[in-house]
C-alpha cells in the first residue's frame, strides 16, 4: 500500500529543497487570540426580571438569547434604579395639568389671591422637582448605556478575535464595522428605550386616562377612539418597516467594506492604475446607499405623519367640544385646558409605544446582522472541561488527519526538541494543516495530538500560547514597536524586546526611535521583509513548546533568513520547530524530520 506521507530521519545539515517563490494569502495569527469572551455562556430569559423577560420575549430566539442574555442579567439592578425613577418621574409628570386647573378655576376665576399663590408655587416646585429628577435620570441612564454598549461590543470584537481565517477571509472589514458599530448600537438603544421610555409611557398613558375620564368622561371616550386607528396602521406598516430597515443596513455594510478593501489596497490599485474602476464602485455602492436610506426615511416620515394627523383631528374634536361646553358654562375652563393636557398624555405615549412596537422590527434587523458574528457555523466550540497540558513537553503527533480533501490521510510523530521540514507542492494543503495546531479548523477524520492530548481537549487560550504559530502574511498595528512586541508578552521588559530585535536584525533599523517608534497600519512603514522579521520578534518574545513558522521569512533574502534561523535553532534547540519554505530549505536547516504530505 502507498504510504499517505513521506516522514524521513535524517542527519543534520543534509536538508535542501527548491520551490520557486511563494505567492502568499493573508492569515493572521492565533497567537493573540482571546478565549471565548464570557459573555457567550448559554442563558435563559426565566433569570432575568419580568421587565427585561417582557423585552426579551420581543427580541430574542436561539440564535440571539445565548449572547444577548447575558448583557441584560447584568445590569437588572442598576436598571432597576432607572426604571424607578422613570416610574417617578412620569408620576410627577402627571401634577402640573392638574395643578394649571387649580390655579385657574380656584385662583385666577375665583378671584382668590391667596390660592393663586398657593397653587402657582405649588406648580412650580413640582416643575423643579421634575426637572431634578430627569437630570438624575439623564446622567445614570447615559453611564448604564454607554457601559453596556462598550459590553456588547466587547462581545463582538472577543467573538471576531475567535474565529479562524477561513472566517474572515469571507467578510469584508468594513461590512464588520459597521455590525460591530451601526448595528450594536441600534440594539442597546432599543434594549434601553423599551424598558426605560416604555416604562415611563405606560405610566403616563394610565394615569392620563384616569384623570381624562375624571375631567369628563364622554371627551375620554372620544379621545380613545384613536388608539384603534393607530394600532391598525402600525400593524399594517410593520413589516414594511423591517424591511426597509433590513436593505439600509446591509447597503452601509456593503458601502463600509468596499471602502475598507479599498483603503487596505491604495498602494496596489494605484500601482495598477485602477483609480478610475474603484471609483466607479464606490459611486454604484454610495448610489444604492443613498436610495435605500432615503426610502427608509421617507417611510418613516409616513409612520409619523399619519399618527399625528389623527391626532391634531382628535385634539381639535375635543377642543371644539369642550369648547362649547365651556360657553354654555357647562364645563370650567381650568378643566378643558387640564384635559387638553392630558390628551397629550393619552395620545403622546401612545405613539411612543407603538413606535416602540415599530422600532423592534428595525433592532430585528441589527439582530440578525450582529448575531451572524456570533453564531458563526465554522466556529471552533471549546471544550467544557479542557485537559491541562503537561509542563513541559512539545511532542505534535498527527494520527491519520484528513482535511478538506487537500492531502492524504497524514500520519507522523515529531519528538519534543525536532526540527521539522514540511514540505510539498503549492495548494497541498500546507499551511491548512498547520492550522490545525492552532484549531482555526478541526480535522475532518483523525486527531492531532500535542504531547499526548488532544487538540479538541486543550482550552483554545492555552493551546495558542503553547503552539507559536508564525505566518507568511503577518499583521502589526497601528502603534509603537513596543507595543507591537509586547501584544504576546504585555509584562516583557525593554531589554527583552531589543534582545528579539537583535535576534532578527532589526536593531539597528530602529536605533534612532527605539522602541517608541510608530508602526504605521498594517506595517506600511516598512519594508515586507521588515514586518515579517517584526512579527518573528514579536512572536519570540514569550515562544511556546513549539514553534511554527509558515513561509515567515519568505519576503527575506537568504542570507539574512540563514543568520536569523541558525540564532533560533540555537536558542531554541530545546523547542519542537515546524517550518515550511518554498526557498532553499538548507537556508532554514537543519532539520531532524521531513514531512511532505500527499496529495488526495
Amino acid at each position: 500500500m502507498e504510504p499517505s506521507s513521506v516522514v524521513l530521519r535524517i542527519a543534520p545539515g543534509r536538508v535542501g529543497a527548491q520551490s520557486r517563490p511563494p505567492g502568499g494569502g493573508r492569515a493572521r495569527s492565533g497567537a493573540d487570540a482571546p478565549d471565548t469572551p464570557p459573555e457567550r455562556r448559554a442563558a435563559s430569559p426565566d433569570t432575568l426580571s419580568r421587565p427585561w423577560r417582557l423585552i426579551a420575549g420581543g427580541l430574542l430566539d436561539s440564535r440571539t438569547a445565548p449572547w444577548l442574555l447575558p448583557l441584560l442579567q447584568a445590569r437588572q439592578r442598576r436598571l432597576a434604579l432607572l426604571f424607578l425613577l422613570g416610574l417617578v418621574g412620569a408620576g410627577i409628570g402627571l401634577l402640573p395639568p392638574w395643578i394649571t386647573k387649580l390655579v385657574i378655576d380656584r385662583g385666577l376665576v375665583a378671584g382668590d389671591a391667596s390660592a393663586l399663590v398657593a397653587w402657582s408655587l405649588a406648580l412650580f416646585a413640582v416643575g423643579l422637582a421634575a426637572l431634578g429628577l430627569g437630570a438624575l435620570s439623564s446622567v445614570l441612564h447615559m453611564r448604564a448605556s454607554v457601559t453596556m454598549l462598550a459590553d456588547l461590543r466587547r462581545s463582538l470584537i472577543g467573538a471576531v478575535l475567535t474565529r479562524p481565517p477561513s472566517w474572515r477571509a469571507q467578510h469584508q472589514t468594513g461590512e464588520l464595522m459597521a455590525r460591530i458599530d451601526g448595528d450594536a448600537a441600534e440594539v442597546q438603544k432599543f434594549a434601553f428605550n423599551a424598558l426605560l421610555t416604555g416604562s415611563g409611557a405606560l405610566v403616563r398613558l394610565c394615569g392620563g386616562a384616569i384623570l381624562l375620564a375624571v375631567l369628563n368622561w364622554k371627551l375620554a371616550l372620544l379621545a380613545a377612539s384613536l388608539a384603534p386607528l393607530e394600532l391598525l396602521f402600525f400593524a399594517r406598516a410593520r413589516p414594511r418597516t423591517e424591511r426597509l430597515a433590513r436593505d439600509s443596513r446591509a447597503a452601509r455594510g456593503r458601502f463600509a467594506g468596499q471602502l475598507g478593501e479599498i483603503f487596505a489596497g491604495l498602494g496596489s490599485l494605484q500601482a495598477v492604475g485602477a483609480e478610475a474602476a474603484v471609483s466607479h464602485r464606490i459611486e454604484a455602492a454610495q448610489r444604492d446607499l443613498n436610495a435605500r436610506t432615503v426610502a427608509a426615511h421617507l417611510w418613516g416620515e409616513a409612520t409619523r405623519a399619519v399618527p399625528q394627523v389623527l391626532s391634531a383631528l382628535v385634539r381639535g374634536a375635543v377642543f371644539l367640544a369642550g369648547g362649547l361646553a365651556v360657553i354654555r358654562g357647562d364645563w370650567p375652563l381650568g378643566s378643558l385646558i387640564a384635559f387638553l393636557a392630558y390628551l397629550g398624555f393619552l395620545t403622546g405615549p401612545t405613539q411612543s409605544l407603538i413606535g416602540l412596537w415599530h422600532a423592534q422590527a428595525r433592532t430585528r434587523a441589527a439582530l440578525d446582522r450582529i448575531g451572524g458574528l456570533l453564531q458563526a457555523a465554522d466556529t471552533i466550540t471549546p471544550p467544557s472541561r479542557p485537559r491541562p497540558l503537561p509542563r513541559t513537553g512539545g511532542a505534535i503527533c498527527f494520527d491519520a488527519v484528513t482535511l478538506r480533501g487537500l492531502f492524504r490521510p497524514v500520519n507522523a510523530e515529531i519528538a519534543p526538541g525536532e526540527a521539522c521540514l514540511l514540505t510539498g507542492a503549492s495548494g497541498i494543503g500546507k499551511s491548512s494543516l498547520l492550522a490545525l495546531l492552532h484549531r482555526h479548523a478541526d480535522p475532518d477524520a483523525g486527531r492531532v495530538l500535542l504531547d499526548g492530548i488532544d487538540l479538541r481537549q486543550i482550552d483554545p487560550a492555552q493551546l495558542r500560547r503553547a503552539v507559536t504559530l508564525v505566518p507568511q502574511r503577518p499583521f502589526v498595528l497601528r502603534a509603537s514597536l513596543a507595543e507591537n512586541l509586547r501584544l504576546t508578552c504585555p509584562e516583557a521588559s525593554d531589554a527583552t524586546l531589543h534582545d528579539r530585535l537583535a535576534l532578527v536584525e532589526l536593531d539597528e533599523r530602529f536605533r534612532a526611535a527605539g522602541l517608541s517608534a510608530v508602526i504605521g497600519e498594517d506595517g506600511l512603514t516598512v519594508s515586507g521583509g521588515e514586518r515579517q522579521r517584526l512579527c518573528l520578534a514579536r512572536a519570540l518574545v514569550a515562544p511556546g513548546r513549539v514553534i511554527v513558522l509558515d513561509e515567515a521569512l519568505s519576503e527575506v533574502d537568504a542570507a539574512t533568513a540563514a543568520r536569523i534561523m541558525a540564532r533560533l535553532h540555537a536558542r531554541w534547540a530545546d523547542r519542537t520547530r515546524i517550518i515550511t519554505t518554498h526557498g532553499d530549505a538548507g537556508v532554514h536547516g537543519p532539520f531532524d524530520r521531513i514531512l511532505a504530505p500527499s496529495p488526495a
